[in-house]
């Protein structure tokens, strides 16, 4: 005999001492059944008329062995249940997954009977002599399952929202179409999902079936057949032991709860999935962000996802990056949440973009699992792998792409596609160009930086620098530590001696217009990197804490976009710190503390302009890579610049006298292209040539706005 027959053929049992207890209620004085009316024997029960030693026998005509035998009968039925409840198949499955007692178990069983059996459903309706009613009542649950010894008022109990089966979402409670809505428990109807259906018949076609209508929205299963092979992961040594072992013990015992950090795309779901498909678990993904669109269901729905998780095999996987985000909602939404974390039977791992006070304080045992960016001699191979899938490798493509961009794993596989399915739209022939992925890494990283920064770019190149040759060479210097990075950190073992200010932090220093801003462009063109200059404007505030929030901002996104930052005219943010004579002097200083820390902890270059050399304060200096000074061009340099201003396309007459305008006119590169526009509108207005005449006037023109006697 099945395991299903086995329980049916227990439920038939139960209904039969159910009818030799209540048949009473259906027979009226004449003898005769009644679907519609209470009966006068019961009446006359309930009104203590008449006690149950003189109420009625069940009809003959059903033919009812005697109640001693029938239960003689149960006893044994239950025994059996008993036993299969302790063994794998699908009463064992179940009892182990949520914790289900006997008791739960058989309420399970009772509920699910006429779901799953036509005659047992028929024979409910019977007993409770009312063949309108389709769904068994909490009510008649309890008095069909409690013995004569037993109070039903203890069965009812199991249906209570906090308990297993109603909290897991392996009953459901309907309101009687009678009683309104809500209806009181011991008259709401109890209907049995229908994946818990199939999985009490042991439908092996379940496993595979598509999930309940509520989550497909926002829900997605990884089968352990369909997992990446840990060998091809690229996970620290650490994170892989945390993870085998965290893991290991929560898929035997449910905790510890995980926590996996790390940044979009960097795999943490997918070194999950690998990990757990070793011992034949799934992960059912829930995204938080998705299903909070609905905040009303959000626990329920939740829910009914652990539910399937436990059924399914599954580790059950919080998607919350997004949510977390939305602060406001996600702490309304949390206390839920947390609560069904702490309550869910199995194995539980959230995913989230940082570490989060919130989650520890309201999930027991939560333990992180970072997962970082790959070194960089990693992501090169993850290149190398996602460049390779169609098309044989090109090391010059996969090198410059490694050194050039720190991205996940997802970010770069991503990319590849992007860069290929534009390649077909345009037409595009031949292998893919450094240029062509490049423009899809940074389409897909998604950052705000627009919000307290710009992009900055230069159409002008290197031959249009005029500056010392000392200078020309620490540039040089600096452009080579960037391209280089990679090589001497990684390959030559120098991240290890050196794991903490690895950040190339530049400072410039000079007057006005001598090339500091134009310099951070061309060295950003140089490295094929993007170049954001922050709005200072939009970060200093007033607010205590306010700034470090926005530095703390600049920074992230910073990070996440892998750009060059410039903090242009960097003045008034990194001025002296002052000697503490008041609150605000305090708050500023932890500004620029904050500041110096974020600024080492910056694994990426940033660049600072200033006018003033003594602005800056001597501790903050110390602490940067570079200090380049700009000083003003001598009057060789200014009739170079004086040349080079001028575009080769544009009318001129005679001799322009560059050393003439070089000598006289002692103006930084700024002013001096300045001028040379002025000269070029003055020429177009009077519909002439360029000469050495107009260029004059122009200098003393933007001499005298310099504040210069002429």
């Amino acid at each position: 005999m099945s395991e299903t027959e086995t329980w049916l053929d227990y439920l038939h049992l139960c209904i039969k001492r159910y009818i030799h207890r209540f048949g009473y209620r259906m027979v009226q004085t004449t003898g005769t059944l009644s679907a519609l009316f209470i009966s006068v024997d019961e009446a006359r029960r309930l009104l203590g008329t008449q006690t149950e030693a003189e109420l009625p026998p069940p009809p003959p005509a059903l033919r009812l062995p005697p109640p001693e035998e029938t239960d003689a009968q149960l006893t044994e039925a239950e025994k059996g249940l008993v036993t299969l409840a302790g063994q794998d198949g699908a009463l064992g499955m179940l009892r182990r997954c949520f914790g289900l007692d006997d008791r739960q178990l058989r309420l399970l069983l009772a509920a699910a009977g006429p779901l799953i059996s036509v005659d047992l459903a028929r024979l409910y309706s019977f007993a409770w002599a009312d063949f309108s009613v389709k769904l068994p009542t909490v009510g008649f649950l309890a008095e069909l399952l409690a013995s004569p010894s037993e109070s039903a008022q203890a069965w009812q109990e199991e249906f209570a929202s906090d308990a297993p089966l109603v909290r897991y979402r392996l009953v459901e409670l309907r309101d009687g179409s009678a009683w309104g809505a809500p209806s009181p428990l011991l008259h709401r109807g109890v209907v049995v999902p229908d994946g818990v259906l199939a999985f009490l018949r042991g439908d092996q076609r379940w496993r595979d079936s598509s999930l309940p209508s509520a989550l497909q929205s926002a829900v997605a299963i990884d089968r352990p057949e369909a997992a990446a092979s840990i060998d091809r992961l690229f996970l620290p040594a650490r994170s892989r032991r945390d993870l085998e072992a965290s893991l290991g013990r929560a898929l035997v015992t449910g905790r510890p709860r995980l926590l996996l950090v790390g940044p979009d795309g960097v795999g943490r779901r997918t070194a999950l999935a690998a990990y757990a498909a070793r011992r034949g678990f799934g992960l059912l993904t829930v995204d938080l962000h998705r299903l909070s669109r609905a905040p009303d269901q959000f626990v329920s729905v939740l829910s009914e996802a652990g539910r399937e998780a436990l059924m399914r095999r599954c580790v059950l996987v919080l998607e919350g990056d997004e949510l977390f985000e939305m602060r406001e909602l996600w702490e309304r939404l949390l206390p839920g949440a947390a609560q069904l974390v702490n309550r869910h039977a199995g194995p539980v791992a959230i995913t989230a973009r940082t570490s989060l006070a919130a989650l520890h304080r309201q999930i027991a045992d939560l333990f992180d699992v970072i997962i970082p960016l790959p070194e960089p001699v990693d992501q090169r191979e993850v290149w190398r792998r996602a460049l390779g899938e169609r098309d044989p490798v090109d090391e010059a493509l996969a090198s410059p792409l490694g050194n050039r961009f720190n991205v996940s794993p997802g970010t770069i596989y991503a990319s590849v596609e992007e860069a290929r399915a534009r390649r077909v739209l345009t037409g595009a022939q031949g292998p893919l160009s450094v240029d062509e992925v490049s423009r899809a890494v940074r389409h897909r990283l998604d950052h705000m930086l627009s919000q307290v920064a710009e992009p900055f770019t230069t159409s002008l190149g290197w031959e249009d620098v005029i500056l010392p040759e000392d200078v020309r060479l620490v540039l040089d210097e600096i452009i080579a530590q960037a391209r280089h990075r990679e090589i001497v950190y990684d390959a030559w073992g120098f991240r290890r001696k050196m794991s903490y200010g690895r950040g190339l932090s530049c400072l410039f220093i000079g007057p006005p217009g001598t090339g500091k801003t134009m310099v951070t462009a061309l060295i950003a063109q140089t490295l094929g990197r993007e170049l954001y200059r922050v709005d200072l404007s939009r970060v200093i505030s007033k607010w205590v804490g306010e700034t470090e929030k926005n530095l703390a901002r600049v920074f992230d996104e910073a990070e996440k976009a892998q750009v060059i930052l410039l903090f242009d005219e960097a003045d008034a943010l990194f001025g002296s710190r002052t000697e503490v004579k008041g609150s605000n002097d305090r708050f500023a200083n932890m500004e620029i503390n904050y500041l110096l820390q974020r600024m080492e902890s910056f694994d990426g270059m940033s660049l600072l302009t200033t006018n003033f050399a003594k602005s800056i304060d001597e501790a903050f200096k110390r602490r940067l890579k570079f200090r380049v000074d700009f000083p003003m061009p001598d009057a060789e340099q200014r009739a170079q610049l004086w040349s080079s201003m001028l575009p080769s396309t544009c009318a001129t007459e005679g001799d322009l006298k560059f050393e003439y305008l070089g000598k006289r006119f002692k103006m930084a590169g700024g002013n001096i292209k300045n001028a040379v526009l002025r000269a070029a509108f003055f020429a177009a207005d009077e519909k002439r040539p360029i000469d050495a005449g107009l260029l004059e006037r122009a200098a003393i023109a933007e001499a005298r706005e310099m504040g210069r006697l002429i």
